[in-house]
């Protein structure tokens, strides 16, 4: 009975190959789209998509932590 046959890289990893190339197109597609003042305004521009994520978690993990412990205490003097 011969081995069977290892899977080849391109089987093995077919989804990276695929996902990775895309998603570093899309994002080099939302700069251009971003950098072209026929579309967007700098009022308008915002970041990448990951950039806004990492910014948002940060506000929340910082600053979300401060506003709810003075919410906290505004509802405890109201009582």
């Amino acid at each position: 009975m011969p081995a069977p046959k290892k899977p080849s890289f391109l089987s093995r990893n077919l989804v990276a190959v695929v996902m990775i190339p895309s998603l570093i197109g899309i994002h080099i597609g939302w700069k251009i789209l971003q950098d072209n003042r026929k579309l967007v305004t700098v009022e308008e521009q915002i970041d990448l998509p990951p950039i806004t994520l990492a910014k948002y978690v940060w506000n929340r993990l910082t600053s979300g932590a401060d506003a709810r412990a003075v919410g906290d205490q505004t509802d405890n003097s109201t009582k």
